[in-house]
């Protein structure tokens, strides 16, 4: 190598060096790595037994918890799973900034990072964040974040998530992510109870009058009220009766404020060993779910224990029954016939 070609060689190398530096340093600023791995709640900790109110709101996560001494309840008093709070405190607590992402609020959607107030729509859509709240006892909002789309790429148990302040088109790429339920009734232990279907003696269905009653014969399901009626009933039917119980799992929960259950629509069923179980429609709709009431007795010393167990559950509280059941509670005799092929 000739003297003139090392020299060009060693200002060639300089350069790289230099437009390297620049690079990074552009870098850095456009991707704001001054503030990796810094926490992204400031103060959070620091905070965060000042705070007496979390609102969570999101299409199907809408629930409020409120303190209750050195934990958190549910504004419906009912309880919630056990360590369910705790995990959404310390997965926040660990949220650290990765990296600055966009701030173009025409990409917002991409990332789930659009507001959930936004969605005008009964159904279920992309785009939309999980909003979180978090307020002090003096009522002053301590902070307020979306939380969108996860990113396993980020590494570590949780992976990342994408995030930003509602008042703020800035969006982060977070290390860590919030751990919480992704619907509402997973905040509870929402099944209340099972039957099985050996056990179903019998159901009936009344609104101010009996509508109709099914009964198990000789482990066949059967029409037994009205006696006599003018069409095939339906078997499928019968069976959705009995299976109301098999399973009862609820959708949300709320303090109950009906008094008078007379002449609402009822499901009142009866199993082999005493048990007496009726379920209340306490709403008025006409489609859709409804919220329920739910009453246990026992008539025989055998079903006393799962009685006692039903009614440490459900008393004081109205429940947000299924499609299916809440369609069950809206039936007349008619429901029950077979479709002509």
């Amino acid at each position: 190598m000739t003297k003139k070609s090392f020299l060009n060689l060693t200002i060639f190398s300089f350069l790289l060096i230099i437009l390297a530096a620049v690079s990074i340093n552009f870098n850095s600023q456009t991707y704001n790595f001054s503030e990796r791995d810094s926490v992204f709640l400031k103060n959070f900790t620091k905070n965060v037994n000042d705070i007496t109110l979390i609102s969570i709101n999101s299409f199907d996560n809408n629930i409020d918890l409120v303190k209750d001494e050195n934990s958190y309840i549910s504004t419906s008093g009912y309880p919630l799973k056990k360590g369910i709070w705790e995990n959404l405190i310390t997965s926040l607590s660990l949220l650290t900034i990765e990296e600055k992402k966009t701030s173009d609020p025409k990409r917002h959607v991409e990332l789930n990072l659009l507001s959930p107030e936004l969605n005008k729509s009964d159904l279920e859509s992309e785009g939309y964040a999980t909003k979180i709240t978090l307020t002090k006892k003096d009522g002053s909002i301590f902070s307020s974040i979306l939380f969108g789309k996860t990113d396993p790429s980020v590494g570590g148990l949780s992976g990342g998530q994408f995030a930003r302040m509602p008042d703020d088109n800035q969006s982060f790429l977070l290390k860590g992510a919030i751990r919480m339920p992704t619907s509402k009734s997973d905040w509870f232990e929402s099944l209340l109870f099972t039957i099985n279907n050996k056990d179903f003696l019998s159901a009936s269905l009344s609104n101010k009058t009996k509508i109709f009653k099914v009964e198990t014969d000789e482990k066949i399901l059967k029409l037994s009220y009205p006696k006599n009626v003018n069409f095939n009933v339906d078997q499928s039917k019968l069976t959705d009766i009995r299976e109301t119980i098999n399973g009862f799992y609820f959708y949300d929960v709320r303090k109950s404020k009906t008094k008078n259950f007379v002449n609402l629509p009822t499901l009142t069923f009866e199993t082999t060993n005493g048990l007496v179980l009726s379920l209340y429609s306490v709403t008025k709709d006409t489609k859709g779910e409804s919220w329920i009431k739910i009453n246990a007795i026992a008539k025989k010393a055998a079903a006393k224990k799962i009685a006692e167990e039903i009614t440490n559950k459900t008393k004081g509280f109205e429940f947000l029954a299924n499609v299916n059941t809440s369609d069950i509670l809206r039936w007349n005799l008619k429901n029950l016939a077979a479709k002509n092929k």
